[in-house]
């Protein structure tokens, strides 16, 4: 099986090369970690937590449509957040895309993330098609 790399305009690839955004093999999707991360990287919905993790999930949402894949495919996930004060806004954010089955999710504290400003950065892995077999 060969490593595909799946771009979006919509969600740009990170400058320098340093990393793909998503890479599938077979019908396994790799995510990196979606920030919200904005133009200019200022971030989007600025200091507000719940915005930052709606705008990171949707950055998933929006790179898993563009590898053919929906977000009830996602069986695995991990949370990085800065402050344990995010981890009720990332869970009221996180309701609004995923339902049952849940992904298995891992919650980690960071002292920080690239820019200082963002408080969630989220990676998943999804398997094409898996909820169709739900």
């Amino acid at each position: 099986m060969a490593i595909r790399k799946i771009t979006t305009p919509d969600n740009p690839e990170p400058p320098g090369g340093i990393f793909s955004n998503c890479l599938v093999v077979g019908d396994q999707i790799f995510l990196a970690g979606m920030t919200a991360g904005g133009k200019e990287f200022n971030p989007t919905g600025g200091d507000d937590a719940y915005e930052q993790c709606k705008a990171a999930l949707n950055k998933v949402k929006v790179q898993l449509a563009a590898a053919g894949a929906t977000m009830a495919d996602v069986v695995k996930m991990t949370v990085y957040i800065t402050d344990i004060a995010v981890r009720a806004p990332f869970g009221k954010a996180r309701a609004e895309f995923f339902h049952e089955p849940l992904p298995c999710s891992t919650l980690i504290i960071v002292k920080g993330l690239v820019d200082p400003r963002l408080v969630v950065e989220v990676d998943c892995t999804a398997i094409r098609g898996a909820s169709k077999s739900a």
